[in-house]
């Protein structure tokens, strides 16, 4: 795994990942006294709990407020967090982590390893929507299936120390603690059933207010590692439009949260931050109903849209896609595969595609879909939804098809070829293919670094195979940020990942006309 690692962070290093390009435009607003940065958000978190998310805008708020025993690097590594070190056992099975003795929670608590202990327990709950990245954890299927009252793997050693133990030896569980759903939270609050109205973490922001557009933050003056450099955060709910025409009047200092090409309206005053991202925007296909029921339906369905039209007419920037996987990790294909059955008969049942209504383009999406779909026969109805509810949707497997970005969130393909595992809750194609399932099993088996690749190949073939979504394009992201903001390096994983410690304004800029915000 080490390799595979270090091969990808010198590939995209040699690609030169990140560029910034300034605008020489300025923009003149009141300056006032109190700087609180403004983040647009494309919705509100679904959830503020860790282990129920699965959206991106749950693990930007996750990222902020909470904190883990690890934390990702801007390059796949991981650093750090809560734990002040760890050690893994020559076998591979015991990881043992020191708890740094300045960790504390938002209330004042220091951080114990019975926290640890029972914040990762509920990863591995009934409730957890999390629960396959975690279940390598030694007793963590007997605690899920409500056979024990604890993990057998989770052992408290002292107050500053905890061991993990695993059934087999698994190196990416540190990239799965590093995560935004690995967050550890004060166990002793939580029979509280109001605690996530204003939940308490231990990140470098605790939440001062929720409401129903926005979430005000303030900077945690007990946070044990390197403290953030801007006092106030707000995270703001709008639409893409919306978030443009504030950002465009210096209202907004960041509009990270959307896929945008760096040629619109904005971009001619700020930042354009240009960085690759690990991910697959798709059009996922729903096999628990019909016509995706059938392969040989998907598979038409693949072929009656033009990817590539739609990757240049929207995200010319973009990188093709002719698979799931992302470019740099095994399993990414770099040559479109034909299928066959081109010309089987197009089904007649009605097919409801669900494209998110925040995007800025949303509806002009909506009329290319229906095009390219309608001339080739197919029922189809475009939905432009707001993201709160197709959420809804694609968590209770309700949705035949959606737009959607899948993201990698921790550096290895298994992260998303799990979604296809049979007893994942998160398997949103509903597949059920006995060869998928050993293929993951066997690729978690071994430790030789070859064969788990090889594995992770054959896995990623046979997803493309079954046609379970249409992959559009692997993005090259355009973050426009506010010209005083300086620091902002986004994740190579997800935006999520955006370390906001290490960013800040520039008061010579803000007193040359930057924005001092009232929010």
């Amino acid at each position: 795994m080490k390799f595979i690692v270090t091969i990808i962070t010198i590939l995209l290093m040699s690609l030169g990942i990140f560029s910034v390009k300034n605008s020489q435009s300025r923009i003149v607003i009141e300056q006032i006294s109190s700087p609180a940065y403004v983040k647009a958000i494309y919705s509100m978190p679904i959830s503020f709990d860790p282990i129920k998310m699965n959206d991106g805008a749950s693990l930007i708020f996750s990222e902020l407020v909470y904190e883990g025993l690890l934390r990702f690097t801007e390059d796949y590594g991981v650093m750090p967090a809560i734990a002040e070190s760890w050690s893994t056992s020559s076998d591979g099975r015991v990881l043992t982590f020191k708890i740094d003795p300045g960790a504390k929670f938002h209330n004042g608590e220091p951080i114990t390893a019975s926290d640890v202990k029972g914040s990762l327990s509920r990863n591995v709950g009934p409730e957890s929507v999390v629960y396959k990245f975690y279940d390598v954890i030694d007793g963590a299927k007997n605690y899920f299936a409500g056979k024990s009252d604890e993990v057998r793997g989770l052992k408290v050693i002292d107050d500053s120390t905890i061991e993990i133990h695993l059934e087999k030896p698994f190196p990416p569980l540190l990239y799965v603690l590093a995560g935004g759903s690995a967050k550890i939270l004060p166990t002793k609050l939580l029979n509280d059933k109001n605690f996530f109205e204003k939940p308490i973490g231990s990140g470098p922001y605790k939440v001062e207010e929720i409401n129903d557009k926005e979430i005000h933050l303030k900077m945690f003056s007990g946070y044990h590692g390197n403290g953030p450099l801007i006092p106030r955060m707000v995270l703001e709910l709008l639409s893409q439009e919306e978030a443009m025409a504030k950002a465009s009047r210096g209202l907004v200092h960041d509009l990270s949260s959307w896929p945008m090409s760096g040629k619109e309206e904005v971009f001619k005053s700020g930042q354009d931050i240009s960085s690759v991202v690990a991910d697959t925007w798709i059009i996922g296909l729903n096999t628990r109903f019909p016509p995706f029921n059938r392969l040989e339906n998907r598979r038409l369905f693949q072929q009656s849209i033009d990817t590539e039209k739609f990757r240049t007419t929207f995200y010319p920037d973009a990188k093709p896609a002719f698979g799931y996987i992302p470019p740099s990790f095994p399993g990414h294909e770099s040559l479109k595969v034909n299928f066959l059955g081109a010309g089987a008969r197009v089904p007649k049942e009605v097919v409801e595609l669900y494209i998110p209504e925040e995007l800025s383009r949303s509806q002009e999406m909506a009329y290319f879909f229906e095009g390219e779909l309608k001339s080739k026969g197919w029922n189809v109805k475009v939905i432009p939804t707001k993201w709160e509810e197709m959420m809804k949707g694609y968590n209770g497997k309700t949705l035949g098809a959606f737009l959607v970005s899948m993201i990698v969130d921790y550096p290895d393909p298994e992260f998303l070829l799990n979604n296809f595992e049979s007893i994942n809750p998160d398997n949103f194609s509903g597949i059920k293919d006995s060869k998928i399932d050993e293929l993951i099993l066997s690729s978690r088996k071994t430790q030789d670094r070859i064969e788990r690749q090889n594995f992770q190949l054959a896995l990623a073939k046979r997803v493309n195979d079954l046609s379970l979504s249409v992959n559009l394009f692997h993005s090259r992201a355009h973050y426009w940020i506010h010209e005083c903001v300086e620091g902002f390096k986004p994740n190579l994983l997800a935006v999520a990942y955006t370390d906001y410690r290490k960013v800040s304004f520039d008061e010579k800029c803000l007193k040359r006309g930057g924005l001092w915000n009232k929010k």
